[in-house]
């Protein structure tokens, strides 16, 4: 992994000179920024990786942070939408978790400002893990293995869920995605994308507006946009924003929007030319004409965005990275 991260880092240096005129996308790499207040050590992410993947985090104790966050499906669950307890369809999507250390806030709706305030709101919920947060501080201050684990890693301070929080965070950042066919070319390899994606990236940046809210390293300006998306009966008014999600590793998921919609990449074009798409003069998104061959070749180009480099490691050498999205807490 070190080697694929210094080869990135040379060809960011490169990219630098050749992209000088500000493009819409910028390289990806190195590790997420962290707070302040909870810099990331080896032994924080072992806790935080553990405490992730318990059920005892969930009020009848059988699901975790991992039920809906499944790493084998780039930590998200595969469905449509989330499916909480009591065998209940939820009314949005699971969202994926890699590279969720570079993102400014958390959820569909962006309620949450770093992932140490995120992680208490599953647990909040009635419909997903039921649990006040102190609650599963209790039971987990009483097992020997945690105690020993905390012991390393908040050396002399008392279990909190303060403290399971910027645990769980150190691991969420852990979980990155870089090194596609995208980063190699905006880093001046000029081959790693073929005549397809590039004609794709054209549209992209150009006739279709796509860059216009996916944009930057995420490909996600990370702000708030309606684009008139249904949504489901009981969630939020029509006309809601959500925020932009990034597109990184876009083919590989199981759904798409914020409630998901659409379970393919070919619907979410046909969104995009208008179909089944909410008119409203709040609407920011305006229906697209597009020929078969141009969705054929913006396919191409999302194909580019799949990465390569899934991990990483904090005690390998700190390359130069991708600079922190606005302030952290």
């Amino acid at each position: 992994m070190l080697a694929a991260m210094m080869r990135l880092v040379c060809w960011w240096l490169l990219g630098c000179v050749l992209f000088a005129a500000d493009p819409p996308f910028s390289i990806l790499t190195g590790k997420p920024p962290a707070p302040p207040d909870n810099p990331p050590t080896p032994a924080k992410v072992e806790l935080g990786k553990k405490l992730f993947f318990d059920n005892r985090l969930s009020g009848p104790g059988n699901r975790s942070c991992g039920t809906c966050h499944r790493p084998e499906l780039m930590y998200s669950d595969g469905l449509s939408r989330a499916w909480g307890l009591a065998e209940s369809e939820l009314r949005r999507k699971t969202p994926q978790l890699y590279n969720v250390g570079w993102h400014k806030r958390l959820f569909h709706d962006a309620r949450a400002g770093s992932l140490e305030e995120q992680a208490a709101f599953p647990l909040r919920a009635e419909f997903e893990m039921d649990l006040d947060p102190n609650t599963a501080a209790e039971r987990i201050r009483k097992d020997p293995q945690y105690q020993r684990l905390f012991a390393a890693a908040f050396p002399g301070r008392e279990i909190t869920w303060k403290l399971m929080a910027e645990a769980i965070a150190s691991f969420e950042r852990t979980l990155v995605s870089y090194d596609s066919d995208l980063d190699r070319y905006l880093a001046g390899d000029q081959a790693a994308l073929g005549e397809a994606a590039k004609r794709g990236m054209a549209l992209f940046t150009g006739k279709a507006g796509c860059s216009n809210c996916h944009n930057g390293p995420l490909l996600s300006d990370q702000k708030m946009h309606y684009i008139g998306v249904q949504e489901m009966a009981g969630d939020s008014p029509q006309g809601t924003p959500y925020k932009t999600p990034s597109l990184r590793d876009i083919v590989l998921r199981g759904s798409y929007m914020h409630n998901g919609r659409y379970r393919t990449l070919d619907e979410v074009l046909a969104f995009y030319q208008g179909v089944d798409m909410v008119r409203s003069p709040k609407g920011e998104a305006p229906p697209l004409e597009l020929t078969s061959s141009e969705k054929s070749d913006l396919m191409a180009f999302l194909r580019s965005l799949t990465g390569r480099v899934y991990s990483v490691d904090l005690e390998e050498p700190e390359p130069v990275g991708t600079p922190p999205f606005g302030p952290h807490r």
